[in-house]
């Protein structure tokens, strides 16, 4: 996401998804992941926001974990783990330093300013090229 020559991919999925009544840290969090996608219909037992949910905890508590200590707390294969850890990558929600995990930022508000801002570069290189296309079949975009 950061740089030219880099070629990183992400994936982000935005969805609207009504606000629970409840103000429960848990709730809420279970909210973000649910507009930012996590809670797919074929990850039925929420697992990558039970990961994410971990990653963030565990970074609070300055206790970063590798892939390996994720699947022991999941209960799950390490491989099942790094590929949803790899979706959350990808997602831009975490990111890896050596063998450990942690949330792309030191608090969620600021993790989604940052995705806010890489949607905001993607759009502008879109309009930018979307603007060539259209000089180039010679039709006039108004500003």
């Amino acid at each position: 996401m950061h740089g030219e020559g880099k070629r990183a991919s992400f994936k982000i999925v935005i969805r609207k998804v009504e606000k629970p009544f409840s103000h429960s840290l848990e709730k809420e969090l279970d909210w973000l992941c649910s507009c930012l996608g996590f809670f797919e219909s074929n990850d039925r037992g929420k697992t990558a926001a039970s990961i994410f949910k971990i990653v963030v905890r565990s970074a609070e508590q300055n206790k970063p974990l590798t892939s390996t200590a994720l699947a022991n707390k999941v209960r799950m294969s390490r491989g099942s783990v790094i590929n949803h850890l790899n979706n959350l990558q990808r997602s831009g929600l975490v990111v890896r330093q050596g063998r450990f995990y942690l949330p792309r930022s030191r608090s969620m508000f600021r993790t989604i300013e940052e995705i806010e801002e890489d949607i905001e570069r993607l759009f502008q290189k879109m309009k930018k090229t979307a603007r060539e296309i259209d000089e180039e079949f010679g039709i006039k975009v108004e500003e």
